[in-house]
């Protein structure tokens, strides 16, 4: 294929068609990160709601031990149990976007994407070793 030239009117289609494909990529990986950060947020969120729980568990302990009104052990029992089932909300959502999260990155490893995409992944993987060998 060296020496033969491509004309300029179909390099530039191929090389806006490359463009175009690089910018929807890049949004997919900007949806993804995207995704993580929620994701992150989730875990963040389910590890200060277990703090908390924990917390209210040691003050209901404390109150046990000391002499208590009703009143305020029957509100922190309210507090645990509130806490308790927004816990495992969160761990429920979490787990969801991990699974959806797992599921894509799967279909991507098992070659189950567009051959497209496909392509343009290899092509931006070939210019990067080009890039790496100093070509």
């Amino acid at each position: 294929m060296r020496g033969t030239s491509v004309p300029a009117d179909e390099h530039e289609q191929a090389l806006g068609a490359l463009r175009h494909q690089v910018t929807q990529l890049q949004t997919q990986l900007a949806e993804l990160a995207r995704r993580h950060e929620r994701t992150s947020a989730e875990v963040f969120q389910i590890t200060e709601l277990s703090k908390e729980v924990f917390t209210l568990k040691e003050s209901l302990k404390a109150q046990q031990a000391a002499p208590a009104s009703s009143k305020e052990e029957e509100a922190l029992r309210g507090q645990v149990i509130a806490l308790q089932q927004r816990m495992e909300e969160a761990a429920q959502e979490h787990g969801a976007v991990v699974a959806l999260y797992r599921s894509h990155l799967l279909c991507a490893i098992q070659g189950q994407m567009d051959e497209d995409v496909q392509c343009i992944l290899s092509q931006i993987l070939q210019m990067q070793r080009l890039q790496a060998q100093g070509h």
